[in-house]
């Protein structure tokens, strides 16, 4: 038998509950929305990087008819003018005559915790290419 203390003892309970279980559903759809953007801003890298590879020197070709090399200028303005067509910001550098790294910049915005006060989150990713010639399946 239950005394007269204990009434309503089991909404508070339920209303706990579902603030907790609210709390930690938030804390998911935001974190897992969080990885997407991260995932997907290194997809991007990758895309701008693999675009700015295509982008190759004649001359260097021309000169021996043996080495590749990037065309600076056009590797990085491809790599730059991919990355601004997804939404995102970014830089690319050639590090060598052939390889090349690409950053990208996007935010993330929460769904849940912005109601908690938190802002926008920073995602980045990057991804490196480095051409080659290849004959046969080998590199040459």
């Amino acid at each position: 038998m239950r005394g007269r203390g204990e009434r309503g003892s089991v909404t508070v309970w339920m209303v706990l509950i579902v603030m907790v279980l609210t709390m930690v559903i938030g804390i998911a759809v935001d974190l897992s929305g969080q990885v997407n953007a991260k995932r997907r801003a290194g997809d991007v890298a990758a895309q701008a990087a693999r675009v700015a590879g295509q982008q190759i020197s004649p001359d260097a070709y021309l000169a021996d008819g043996r080495s590749v090399e990037l065309a600076v200028a056009k590797a990085k303005a491809a790599a730059v003018d991919y990355i601004e067509a997804a939404g995102m910001t970014g830089s690319a550098r050639v590090e060598s005559g052939t390889e090349l790294v690409v950053q990208t910049e996007t935010t993330y915005k929460p769904i849940f915790l912005s109601a908690a006060g938190i802002g926008d989150l920073t995602v980045t990713g990057s991804a490196s290419i480095r051409v080659v010639r290849v004959a046969d399946g080998k590199e040459r």
